[in-house]
């Protein structure tokens, strides 16, 4: 896994697979945990937007709000699975993929604030005149000359 050594993200193969790994078991505790429908739409909509912030990637974050629509449609909202198409879910459809979109700006925002925060450090150390210079030749005399 080259990815994790990197520090870069996981590829997409990686990150939808992922996503419904989290919506399942967001799905289940909050069908657990949760008495209220209200409550566990939020609670999946945290989910997807939590994810999308993490993952950052479009893809990844809209098929994850997808999943997490049907999930929520069939088994929080209706019974046994059953997935209908009313006005109410076309709502929930465009909460998650808000929320989803929502944790990509802010995946952004931090990614530019996070490159901004670099240049500046890096200009801090370039105007520093006790900095040392960066390519310096400085060679240590231990004593041992080598017999070449």
């Amino acid at each position: 896994m080259r990815w994790r050594r990197s520090g870069r993200r996981p590829p997409v193969e990686f990150l939808i697979p992922g996503g419904f790994v989290l919506v399942v078991v967001t799905c289940a505790v909050a069908a657990l945990a949760l008495p209220e429908g209200t409550v566990r739409v939020i609670t999946m909509a945290a989910a997807v937007g939590a994810f999308a912030l993490w993952a950052g990637n479009p893809a990844a974050a809209l098929a994850t709000a997808a999943t997490a629509w049907f999930f929520t449609t069939g088994f929080l909202v209706n019974g046994a699975g059953e997935l209908t198409f009313s006005r109410d879910d076309v709502i929930r459809l465009g909460a998650f993929v808000a929320t989803g979109l929502a944790g990509l700006g802010c995946d952004r925002l931090r990614q530019v604030h996070g490159s901004r925060r670099r240049a500046r450090r890096l200009m801090r150390a370039r105007a520093n005149p006790r900095r040392r210079p960066v390519l310096s030749a400085r060679r240590r005399s231990s004593g041992v000359r080598s017999s070449g």
